[in-house]
């Protein structure tokens, strides 16, 4: 009988010779995707080293920003925020639109301020609540121009019951429709202001002045 070692070497003989075959044929092959493998790992592994980078250095800048909105210097804040909006993460890129929409509309700079808000507002990527926000803000900037049906009109999603913004929004209706005289409108949204459990202090205090001058309007007349 034939010893088993035998056949034992020469079935790794053919191996060899098929493994060499197959090498000629697709070695250069084989190599190329183990390159483009190791260079897809490794670039994978830059771009989240770099997006934890950037997210780091957009962090600091922006909490830099906000210690100078803090100190008043509001005019290094905004060169802070609009570096943020050219460069860096969504979330801190939607928060220093915001934030300098914000500093613009205190400067007078109304113009500006709506088309930061409004970019805010049509943004798919923005969380609702900023979103929201983004509209209230854009309300108020044109509450001066605006007419009361505008201003309800635009708002009017905001100030239903359990709305996130409610007690702003009824604020910002509220005073609407005093500044049009509108007193029994203006009163009633003070009331659901001041009656309302989930209303600051602060607003609440706000809510009863203004209730107390429509007293005085309408005594006068």
């Amino acid at each position: 009988m034939v010893d088993d070692n035998v056949f034992r070497e020469v079935d790794e003989e053919l191996r060899r010779e098929r493994l060499e075959k197959l090498w000629e044929k697709y070695g250069t092959i084989i190599i190329g995707a183990i390159v483009l493998l190791i260079l897809g790992v490794a670039g994978s592994i830059w771009w989240q080293n770099q997006q934890v980078s950037k997210r780091q250095a957009a962090g600091d800048q922006y909490i830099q920003a906000l210690r100078d909105v803090a100190k008043d210097d509001t005019d290094k804040a905004d060169e802070k925020f609009k570096a943020l909006i050219e460069n860096s993460p969504k979330g801190y890129e939607i928060m220093s639109r915001l934030h300098l929409a914000a500093n613009l509309a205190s400067k007078g700079q109304t113009g500006e301020a709506e088309i930061l808000y409004k970019k805010v507002t049509l943004n798919p990527s923005a969380d609702k609540i900023l979103r929201d926000y983004a509209k209230l803000n854009l309300a108020i900037l044109k509450l001066e121009n605006a007419t009361y049906e505008e201003t309800s009109k635009a708002l009017g999603e905001f100030t239903k019951p359990g709305a996130i913004w409610q007690n702003t929004a009824n604020e910002v209706v509220a005073l609407a429709a005093f500044k049009e005289g509108k007193y029994d409108l203006a009163k009633t949204g003070f009331t659901d202001i001041l009656t309302n459990k989930s209303t600051p202090s602060a607003l609440k205090r706000r809510a009863q002045i203004m209730i107390d001058v429509i007293a005085t309007r309408q005594v006068q007349k």
